[in-house]
């Protein structure tokens, strides 16, 4: 009897020990794959990270931005003979993309020219109030859209001819009254929903953060932003067929960009384009001060993807911005 109970006492304790070791062995694996996941995500943030470092760089490197076009190495690089921003490997642990989207559904490895987005920060109401209508010609109230933006981000309380600017005290919280750190911000202004803040976001900045200076590049601004400085939309489409040359196809060797203020405005002239009130003319550049970088770093394997953004001001020679996601 002792014998058979003391049989089935260990038969007991070799049953638990099993389980005990089946749980441990599958806990350990769970951390193991728990810490590969880890240390892929900080391999593709680093990845990420260079990539932005490279752009940066290279942004940097050109001397003289006085004339900016989507066709140079900065914005659309020619991958197959100078590999700089595409599926760049790193070792053995991934590789990273610098990339942005462009319209018909083409991809340019580079930075993006942030001088080709409306300043929500210094361009003028009705230069906004153009831009809402020509990204949402449905969006009811675009004046006042405007308005309540240009109320947001100046220091009095009273509009021009004598109104008051909305309180916000239905909202529960108080109108800034002091310029956007963030476009993100615009979801606070009376009149803008995640609708409408969704379709404007790609085409506004709020660099420079300053109360004045803002000019847009008529070289690689879209039809949107050279709408909302004062052109038709035939006339932008004109204006940018003429600088992507004769392929048609911008981000090319054909590209033909203005040199400067004086060879785009004669060309308005000879193209037989209504010119811009001289308020507007004021904010024509062909060159950019301030650059946008997204970076994507891709761990071996796939199993992390990292994502940095940057704004660069290459006055400054300084980074505005940054977000890892």
């Amino acid at each position: 009897m002792k014998k058979g109970a003391i049989l089935i006492i260990t038969l007991w304790i070799l049953a638990i020990l099993a389980i005990l070791s089946i749980g441990i062995g599958g806990r350990m694996g769970l951390e193991l794959k728990l810490t590969g996941f880890n240390r892929d995500a900080i391999a593709a943030l680093y990845l990420a990270k260079a990539g932005a470092k490279r752009a940066t760089a290279v942004i940097l490197s050109k001397q003289d931005h006085t004339m900016d076009s989507l066709n140079e190495t900065w914005s659309c690089n020619n991958e197959a003979t100078n590999p700089l921003f595409k599926e760049i490997k790193i070792g053995e642990s991934g590789y990273f993309t610098v990339s942005h989207p462009y319209y018909d559904n083409r991809v340019f490895y580079g930075a993006k020219d942030e001088e080709a987005r409306v300043n929500i920060n210094n361009a003028p109401r009705d230069v906004i109030a153009r831009l809402i209508a020509s990204i949402d010609p449905t969006a009811e109230g675009a004046d006042e859209i405007a308005a309540n933006i240009e109320d947001w981000r100046d220091q009095d309380t009273v509009r021009q001819g004598g109104s008051a600017e909305y309180d916000y005290t239905e909202e529960g919280y108080k109108r800034k009254d002091a310029l956007f750190d963030s476009v993100d911000e615009l979801l606070l202004v009376k009149g803008v929903d995640r609708v409408l803040f969704d379709k404007l976001k790609g085409y506004i900045t709020v660099y420079p953060i300053a109360n004045s200076g803002w000019q847009i590049n008529v070289n690689t601004a879209p039809l949107p932003a050279l709408e909302a400085l004062g052109f038709t939309a035939s006339d932008a489409g004109t204006i940018i067929a003429n600088r992507a040359g004769p392929d048609g196809v911008e981000g090319t060797a054909d590209d033909t960009p203005f040199i400067n203020k004086d060879s785009f405005l004669t060309y308005l002239v000879n193209a037989g384009i209504a010119p811009l009130t001289p308020a507007n003319t004021t904010f024509v550049s062909c060159g950019s001060s301030f650059f946008r970088v997204t970076s994507k770093g891709y761990a071996s394997g796939g199993r992390a993807v990292r994502t940095v953004t940057c704004v660069i001001s290459v006055t400054a020679g300084d980074i505005l911005y940054w977000n890892e996601e």
